[in-house]
This record gives structure tokens, sequence and C-alpha cells, in this order.
């Protein structure tokens, strides 16, 4: 009676053990963006060019960079646009169930007039994967592209403190074309300036608070670890804040790798404040130590040290 029960449950743990090895290789933005492709590669011939606008996180001189990019005149960056609602994160989310076997070749709509389908299995019914391709990108250029038009510019683009490296893939998968930024700061130096702000904002919102030295250092080196495993596999410039603002900023270089002509002198400008509580907020030892903690070796790497 064992051997039997055994024997019965050989089936289910083989298929429990299958189903957890392609969860560890396929549950990603990135896998399933991977196997989506291979079914429906972009356009070549797209000739859309936004331009993205990534930072590690808050306080990392994201704002001075837009405003620098945006001295071309033709250019419109869209500032966190529905930050708190992750419509680019949503969006590319959707895409995690794409794998190996899935969806099968069966279900994409083959072109059979909708009259000769009541005799087929019609209980999975998708349409093709160009088809996705086309809402995605529609979404984008409606909430995006078509007010920047509107508004009289020839290119837009957005900046986001939010978004990982497989984000980046999305959208360089929407517009092949697009060129990257990736912009990131000593992490203690942006969070000393983001503590000035109450340490109250979120990654989305509800479920993302970011009020502690932890929630603000894990995110600091997710993004970080991808930005610099796969900026050269989206053609990204990776730029830091602390060359931005030195003595030499790489501006001819950020000219060229955008294909705009900004006006150098906005680095002089400075528009608002952050010192909204009227002091400088200290960062205690404790905090200190948790975003230590938090960063990694990876802040080391970079020539963070503290």
């Amino acid at each position: 009676m064992l051997r039997t029960i055994q024997t019965a449950l050989t089936g289910p743990a083989q298929a429990w053990a299958q189903h957890r090895q392609l969860m560890k290789d396929h549950t990603g933005i990135e896998s399933g963006l991977e196997a989506l492709q291979a079914l429906c590669p972009a356009p070549k011939d797209d000739a859309a060019s936004p331009i993205f606008l990534l930072s590690a996180g808050w306080r990392s001189g994201s704002t001075l960079m837009q405003r620098l990019i945006m001295s071309d005149k033709q250019v419109l960056i869209w500032g966190e646009p529905y930050d708190e609602c992750g419509p680019i994160q949503a969006m590319a989310g959707t895409l995690k169930a794409f794998r190996p076997g899935w969806p099968p070749a069966e279900y994409y709509y083959d072109g059979t007039p909708p009259a000769q389908l009541t005799g087929s299995w019609v209980a999975n019914l998708f349409p093709a994967p160009a088809s996705l391709w086309q809402a995605h990108r529609q979404f984008h250029d409606a909430l995006f592209a078509a007010p920047a038009t509107e508004a009289g510019a020839a290119r837009w683009g957005l900046k986001e403190v939010r978004l990982g490296i497989e984000h980046a893939r999305y959208l360089k998968w929407l517009y092949p074309n697009a060129r990257f930024v990736l912009l990131y700061r000593n992490p203690l130096e942006a969070y000393r300036s983001y503590c000035r702000y109450g340490r109250s904002w979120y990654d989305t919102f509800p479920d993302k608070p970011v009020f502690t030295p932890t929630a603000f250092g894990s995110h600091w080196r997710k993004l970080m670890e991808g930005y610099l495993a796969g900026a050269a596999s989206i053609g990204a410039l990776l730029v830091r804040y602390e060359d931005l603002v030195g003595p030499k900023p790489p501006l001819a270089e950020i000219d060229a790798h955008l294909g705009i002509q900004t006006d150098h002198g906005v680095l002089a400008k400075k528009v608002g404040s952050s010192e909204r509580s009227g002091s400088k907020v200290q960062v205690n030892v404790l905090e200190r130590w948790l975003l230590k903690r938090a960063v990694g070796p990876i802040a080391v790497q970079l020539g963070y040290a503290w």
C-alpha cells in the first residue's frame, strides 16, 4: 500500500520540482521579455527616439539633469510622471508570465474568419504578439508622446528614480532607438538630502514605502547593480552626479549621446531649494550604519566610502 502511494505521488512531485525550476529561471520581467521578444521583436525602422533619464533613487541630481536636457528647446522631459502609481512598472510586469511553452502556439489567432470559429476550440484565443506590442506602445505614446507633441516638442522623454534595468530593457523593446542616461550619486549624500524632505516618500503607493535608511539603501543598491551590469546592453550612458557638478562635467558627451544641444549654463542656475526644513538634517550613527549595510560593497566599489 505504501509503495502504491509513493508511486502515485511521484508524478506530482516531479511536476512540482519542474515548476520550482521554472519559477527560478522564468519569473521576472527580463525573462518574460526575452521569451516575448523571440515571438515579437521590436521593429527596426522605428523613428521614435525618446530620452529616458533613470536615476538610482531620489536626490541624485535627476532634476538637474532633466533641466539640462530640456535646455534643448526641442525636448520635453516628463518628471516622474504618476510616480507612485508605477505605470511603467505595472505595464512591464504583465510580461512576467511569458516563458518557454507559454503561451502555446495554438492559442494565437490565425486569421480564421470569426464565423468559422464556432466549431473550433476557442477557450484560449489570444491576439497575436504583435498586437500586444502595439497595445503597450500605444499606452506610452498616448500618455507621454502625444501631449509632448501637442506642447510643441519635437522629442520627448522622462526622468524617473524608481526604474531598474529590467524596466529600461522593456522601454528599449518598445522604443528600439531610445537613448538612456543612468545617473547615480553617493548614497549617503543622497540619503542626507532625502531626509530634508521628511523620509516619507513611496516607491509605489501604498505597498512600498521608503521611510528608513534600509529601504532607501536597498532601493539604491538594487538599481545600481542593474545599471552597472546592464548599461552596455541598452547603450546607456552612466553619469556620476559628482562629475555632473564637478569642475569638468561630461556635457559634450551627454549632448553627443542624446543627439541634442544643451545650454551648459543651466548647471550654474539654481532652481528651488533642498533646504525645506530650514537647516541641514543630521544622519545619526545608527542610520549611517543601516544605510551602509543596505547599499553593500557596491558603494565602496564605486568609490563611496564613509
